[in-house]
């Protein structure tokens, strides 16, 4: 388990200052479409951006890759190479730990997530915790996915809403966006890969939807295996344990307050 909190900062945590955690695992035929990506949003962008690569000891080389290209483009980035065994909850817990930056973005680098929707995402984070970049808030959509994998996407969603409180239309996103400030302190397993639910379990945030097109990986393969499927059956029962201790606590919290000004 990890626990989101300041590892050693590898950015400034200036007010307006934003984080783009990054977790990969070989994906280093992604990093240069990937990059120049970035490039092009920042040419186009005034905001002030370091990415986090987390790799996993990738034997493809990607953090080697990612490095090397991110000094040619003059694209600020740190790699952090972690040893074995991998998880992508906790690389993502890892990479947000190690910035004090204010704000935090998580997304992957299979090119399946846009940077250039940061924009606009930063734009609707004005009055909440947190963005998660939906497939399936009104106007979102997924494209190149076969039936097969389209409804167990749709049983996952629906089965995580039950337990994440109804406050997102996309609790599995891999794609969202955080203030810094308001996530420290969660504990993430990396059970299933989808940490965050494991947010969303555990936390009252006010969480805004913003609809987008999720493509299907470019290159690589998926990561999805049964062990990953299994560990999202683990982290649902988790998760399901977590929310009812939050609603608990804030039931004995109110129960409290209420006693108290009747007593005044």
């Amino acid at each position: 388990m990890n626990i989101i909190a300041e590892m050693g900062s590898v950015t400034g945590g200036a007010p307006d200052s934003l984080a783009i955690v990054i977790p990969t695992y070989d994906e280093r035929s992604n990093i240069e479409p990937l990059l120049f990506e970035f490039a092009r949003l920042r040419a186009n962008w005034d905001r002030v951006f370091h990415i986090i690569f987390v790799d996993d000891s990738s034997p493809d080389g990607t953090g080697e890759a990612a490095d090397r290209l991110g000094k040619r483009l003059g694209i600020s980035l740190t790699v952090v190479t972690r040893p074995p065994p991998r998880n992508l909850g906790t690389a993502i817990a890892e990479g947000i730990a190690r910035t004090d930056a204010n704000l935090v973005c998580v997304m992957d680098a299979d090119l399946s997530h846009p940077p250039s929707l940061l924009p606009s995402m930063l734009d609707r984070l004005d009055g909440f915790d947190g963005v998660v970049a939906s497939r399936y808030a009104p106007g979102g959509r997924i494209t190149d996915w076969p039936v097969h994998r389209r409804l167990i996407s749709y049983v996952a969603t629906a089965l995580a809403q039950s337990v994440s409180k109804g406050r997102c239309t996309d609790p599995l996103s891999g794609y969202f966006l955080f203030r810094n400030s308001a996530i420290r302190g969660v504990s993430v397993t990396g059970l299933g890969n989808k940490p965050l639910l494991e947010v969303l379990s555990q936390t009252s945030l006010a969480i805004c939807d913003l609809p987008y097109e999720f493509g299907n990986r470019k290159n690589g393969t998926s990561k999805l295996s049964l062990a990953g499927i299994l560990g999202f059956v683990r982290l649902l029962a988790l998760s399901a344990s977590r929310a009812r201790a939050s609603n608990r606590a804030l039931r004995s919290h109110t129960d409290q307050a209420s006693s108290q000004s009747r007593e005044s």
